[in-house]
């Protein structure tokens, strides 16, 4: 029997929620014997494109609030910006389609949604198309596209979003965020020891915000801090060289690493900025978490999924941290986080989707079989 063969829209440099999302789709799709390609979108549009990929990360961590007038922008103009990235991508990947002659396609990626939806009406490609949704409580308008054949989304409120702007319940599956399948779950909570062990990773967007957490967090009594700096090389060699320096002294400093699962499953309390990726890794591992920052308008009400859940707090501000973070610990309000985190849900999702993908090709076929 020939093998499927599914296509996954991702990106590899606009967040880790994207690749770390069609990273888990495809080992849950290998698994079960489908053939995978992972598609990176920015490609598709050429040079514009890998430029638009490469100034992410510079944007969003420099300019903040360009970023955020720029996705203010597509909130309101979301047609234009479907419009612009089918001009600049359609050629692109349609050639990508026709050579790989998928059986699926689905997109992690927000901004490749209607345009997919046009590239295959336009050339008259009967490929079912699905979207995979990764932003927990308010999602960009650009994700919204009625011609996917269905929708997976990562949470009820989201559900009740797409339901009230007129998808088709058929089309709307709760399905929670694809994340990796090495995170240790625990199966009762975690204790709490002494120190308290600490993992700081992205915590804010600003290089003196994240510089100033790891200053006040380290100084908080009976704590063991461990920053990871992933990419983020200017962060990693000033807190370097503050070490070398005698200026902050007890805290264990990591550039990017390969086993956060691991580091996840030893920390109690995981700090981060409000990427869904994080949290969702942070509450599947028992993690009580804090957010400390979010990029402006995408992850703006992502931290609800932490506060609402009673999965930890919010702290944006560096000078409060310190004093927050202490009544968090010695107020016993972490066993409580820790114990909550057992009852995590929206993390599951890769089995799901392709429970939900295999159905649906399966019953495409049988519907095949009756026609011939």
């Amino acid at each position: 029997m020939k093998k499927r063969k599914i296509m996954i829209l991702t990106a590899d440099r606009t967040g880790t929620g994207h690749k770390a999302s069609a990273n888990a789709l495809e080992k849950q799709l290998q698994s079960r014997g489908y053939l995978t390609r992972q598609v990176n979108c920015f490609n598709l549009m050429g040079k514009i494109g890998r430029k638009m990929e490469a100034g992410y990360l510079p944007l969003t961590t420099r300019h903040p609030w360009v970023w955020k007038m720029l996705h203010g922008f597509s909130q309101v103009f979301t047609n234009f910006t479907h419009w612009l990235f089918y001009l600049l991508s359609r050629k692109g990947l349609l050639t990508e389609i026709n050579f790989y002659k998928p059986d699926l396609i689905i997109s992690v990626h927000c901004n490749f949604t209607k345009v997919v939806s046009k590239v295959l009406r336009k050339a008259d490609l009967k490929i079912p198309f699905m979207i995979n949704v990764i932003d927990l409580v308010n999602p960009p308008h650009v994700w919204r596209d009625k011609g996917a054949v269905m929708n997976f989304l990562p949470t009820e409120a989201v559900r009740e979003q797409y339901a009230w702007l007129g998808f088709e319940p058929q089309r709307l599956v709760v399905s929670g965020f694809p994340i990796r399948e090495d995170i240790v779950v625990p199966t009762v909570p975690k204790t709490v020891p002494h120190p308290v062990r600490i993992l700081m990773v992205n915590p804010a967007l600003k290089l003196s915000n994240n510089v100033d957490f790891v200053r006040e967090v380290a100084e908080v009594p009976n704590t063991q801090l461990t920053v990871i700096c992933g990419r983020d090389e200017r962060l990693y060699n000033k807190l370097i060289t503050l070490q070398q320096n005698g200026l902050l002294s007890g805290v264990m400093i990591y550039g990017f690493v390969n086993n956060m699962h691991e580091f996840l499953a030893n920390s109690q309390i995981l700090m981060t900025k409000s990427g869904p990726n994080m949290l969702l890794e942070g509450s599947r591992s028992g993690t009580a978490i804090v957010v400390t920052g979010h990029i402006p308008g995408q992850e703006a009400e992502n931290y609800r999924y932490v506060t609402e859940n009673g999965f930890g707090f919010r702290c944006e501000n560096p000078a409060l941290i310190k004093e927050q973070l202490t009544n968090f610990i010695t107020s016993h309000q972490l066993e409580q986080c820790l114990a909550r985190t057992l009852f995590a849900d929206c993390n599951d999702g890769a089995k799901i989707i392709v429970d939900h993908l295999h159905q649906y090709l399966d019953a495409q076929d049988a519907a095949k079989k009756v026609v011939k």
